[in-house]
């Protein structure tokens, strides 16, 4: 037996206690460099599309239709579901906020407390969850669905940029509404709570104090928050979902097992961004 060559069975035999098998570590590099590979290729992906919207004003027209298509399909649609969400938490946290900050004299704390609260971290969260579960979704089932169509390599033998057709309109137009949709939260739930409060004589507030009572109460780290939370949760998680689509290589009916993975993903990267914003701003 040469000095190079192992002994028969020498990779049968059992292991030590805390040591890892070829076949583990072997199986943990190719996943490494899987998970490397797909994140080098979804950074390209995020820096080719904000330097499109960039270049807004030299879009073709057909990829201006999709925007404005898209932007009906996930904000204008999206607007019954937002408003009864805001209703909702107008009734529940406003209210529930104003009364007892008053049966405790703390009146004066309540502008700050729905800032904090409200503004910065339930609005976006609540209206990333809805866009996700509405829109982001279906881009993952819709473009693994021409995935594995061919529809795909079709538009590209035609002459038509996928990506530019595709994914542009579609990642541009989250971040849009995202923004769009978490002022129109923000504005209702304030509103109901703020009505729901005076009606019940919960609190004794004019609109104008009320609404000097909020203003006041929002620094401009408040006023820089909102967008950048929102445009950077629209943006990844519209990423996350055309590029989930785009990834599958299955057949049609196989489409639907992309959402649970997808999902997870972009209701993590809006948590994480959510807080890196918080602690940053």
């Amino acid at each position: 037996m040469s000095a190079m060559q192992k002994p028969a069975g020498f990779y049968d035999r059992p292991h030590e206690k805390g040591s890892a098998s070829p076949g583990m570590v072997t199986a943990l590099g190719q996943w490494t460099i899987y998970q490397l590979h797909g994140l080098v290729i979804f950074v390209s992906i995020a820096g080719a599309v904000f330097w499109q919207s960039c270049r807004l004003l030299t879009w073709r027209r057909t990829v201006r239709t999709e925007f404005l298509n898209q932007c009906h399909r996930i904000g204008t649609r999206a607007l019954p579901f937002i408003v009864l969400t805001a209703l909702i938490v107008g009734l529940g946290v406003v209210f529930e906020t104003l009364y007892w900050l008053r049966m405790f004299g703390q009146s004066e704390f309540a502008g700050s407390l729905l800032v904090m609260v409200l503004v910065r971290e339930i609005a976006p969260l609540l209206v990333a969850l809805i866009v996700i579960g509405r829109s982001v979704s279906v881009f993952m089932i819709e473009l693994g669905i021409m995935q594995a169509d061919g529809q795909i390599r079709m538009l590209d033998a035609q002459g038509i940029d996928p990506f530019i057709y595709l994914l542009v309109p579609r990642i541009i137009a989250v971040s849009v509404c995202m923004f769009t949709l978490t002022i129109v939260f923000t504005v209702v739930t304030l509103a109901t709570g703020f009505v729901a409060g005076n009606a019940l004589s919960a609190m004794n507030l004019t609109v104008y104090d009320f609404v000097f009572e909020i203003l006041t109460a929002m620094g401009p780290a408040d006023f820089a928050a909102i967008p950048v939370t929102t445009l950077a949760i629209g943006y990844v998680t519209g990423l996350i979902g055309c590029t989930t689509g785009l990834s599958f290589t299955g057949i049609t009916t196989d489409v639907h097992h992309l959402l649970p993975s997808g999902i997870m993903k972009a209701v993590i990267a809006t948590l994480l961004i959510s807080v890196v914003v918080t602690m940053l701003i």
